[in-house]
Order: C-alpha cells, then structure tokens, then sequence
C-alpha cells in the first residue's frame, strides 16, 4: 500500500537562508489571500499543513468561538517571501480562518526582498518597488522596465482625472482609478479573449502593455483620453487590419503575424508593428 506523502509547512528560516535574504521591509497592515500563506516561522514541524498541532481542538473551539461572534482578535503577524506568507503569530487564527471558509484575513506584514544578484530577483524587486508605491498586487510582468512604463500611465491617468474633475488626486488614488477602470477590465477582456495562450511567454499584463502602447489608447494627437469601449473598438480594428492582410490564416495564426513579427523568432511581445499595419492604424 502506498503512502501519500505528508503535507508539511514551509519553513521560513529554510527559505531564508536559501533565497540569502537579509533586507526587509514593513509593508504595514493589509488583508492576506489565506491560499498564499504556505509556511511558519518557527513552527513548521510541530503544525500541519491547516495550521494545526496535537492537542489543540480546545483553543481552536474558543477561536472559532470568537470568530463567529465578531469578538476581538489580535492582529495576525506575516513575512512575506515574493508571493508567499508564513505566520510569525497566528496560526490558530489562521486555522479557524480556512476552516470557516474565509479567502482573505487582515495582518501586519514585514516581506524580504531577495538580493539584486541575477536577473529572476531584479525584475521582483522592480515588481516590489511598483506594489509598494501604488498599492496594488498581481500586476506580473516579464520585463523590468515595463514596470516604470505603467508608472508613466498612471501618471498620465492623473493628470487626466484631474483635468476632467478639476481635483487634485494623490498617486496612490489615481493609481487605484487606473486599476479598476482600465487596467483591470482590458486584461479580465485579455484571458476572455484567451490571448495569453497566443503570446509565447507573455503574461496578461505584457499583453495589455503591448496593447496600450502600440494601439493607442491615448490619443495624444487629439489630446483625448479613451474609455474601455473605446479601447475595446481598436482591439477589434486590430483584429480586422489582420483579416485583412492575412486572410486566410486563422485568427490566432494572424495575430500571431501582425502583433508578433518576431514570434516564429521566438520574440515576444515587444517588437513594433509591420510599417503598413502601423499606418494604417495610426
């Protein structure tokens, strides 16, 4: 009879010492993806892989007991290596938390960075550097400076809430503005669209990226700014340009022609237009 392997948890001192981590930052207090909290700090062989240890059912009732009824709870404690938690103070909270099917819970995080000793931890930190000044997680990219072009948008989406509200907005709430109204929907439009499986090697924010800036989305000429469906309408102008010039591949195929030039390369997916798609879209 074979043994299924037994699920432990991450050990953070472990990870630390293999990542070389040694700077860190206090991220302040934020809710948490309780999915993404894989490890423990300290206790990762005395807890199971739902935070549990023996002889505990008596503390996790009176927890559970406390949730339940809204009663105060200290707050949970998390470092954070890239995109996992492991819990400093907290597991039986944690624990209770899953049990009762929560998907996010409130904790003071302090994350630590990896050294900038090769290319895989240069581009997090970049990817660091933007969530920590716009508040904002999830945004992958593939290519650091991707990263200082999004600023550059989120610059320009405040420059253009304010002229249209005549309000001043911090950097932080134009960058929430950006997120929800533009960013968000044209890349839940993206996966729809299932371009990802086009693109060689490109996440969804490359695409969206590449989109903005090559079929633009800012009409600087004009001086006017575009709204989702306006940007959706030149996403399908891209798509018919393609059946134009390629007719009779398909429309992956095309896509495959037009946006990526480089594709059969293997490039992706920031090479600019053919010079004939580039006229006549522009």
């Amino acid at each position: 009879m074979l043994l299924r392997p037994r699920k432990i948890l991450k050990c953070f001192d472990h990870e630390r010492r293999k990542k070389n981590l040694v700077s860190r930052i206090d991220l302040g207090i934020y809710p948490v993806d309780l999915s993404r909290i894989t490890g423990s700090v300290g206790r990762c062989l005395d807890k199971d892989f739902k935070f549990r240890g023996l002889g505990e059912i008596e503390r996790l009732k009176s927890i559970k007991k406390l949730f339940e009824q809204g009663g105060p709870l200290p707050l949970i404690e998390l470092y954070k290596i890239k995109d996992e938690y492991f819990v400093l103070d907290g597991h039986h909270r944690i624990s209770v938390a899953k049990e009762m099917g929560q998907r996010f819970i409130d904790a003071h995080v302090i994350e630590f960075l990896p050294p900038p000793d090769n290319q895989e931890n240069l581009l997090y930190r970049k990817r660091f550097d933007f969530e920590y000044r716009t508040n904002i997680e999830g945004v992958i990219l593939t290519r650091k400076d991707g990263y200082d072009r999004l600023i550059r948008q989120i610059k320009e989406h405040r420059n253009f809430l304010a002229r249209i509200t005549g309000k001043d907005f911090s950097f932080s709430q134009a960058a929430r503005d950006w997120f929800s109204n533009i960013y968000r929907p044209l890349v839940e439009r993206i996966r729809r669209e299932d371009l990802t499986s086009i693109f060689r090697n490109a996440t969804a924010a490359d695409i969206y990226l590449y989109l903005t800036e090559q079929l633009r989305l800012r009409k600087r000429k004009e001086g006017k700014y575009l709204n989702f469906d306006e940007a959706v309408a030149e996403v399908r102008t891209l798509v018919a340009e393609t059946q134009v010039l390629f007719p009779k591949l398909g429309l992956k195929e095309r896509i495959k022609k037009i946006i990526l030039p480089c594709y059969y390369q293997k490039g992706c997916p920031y090479s600019p237009f053919q010079e004939r798609l580039r006229e006549r879209l522009i």
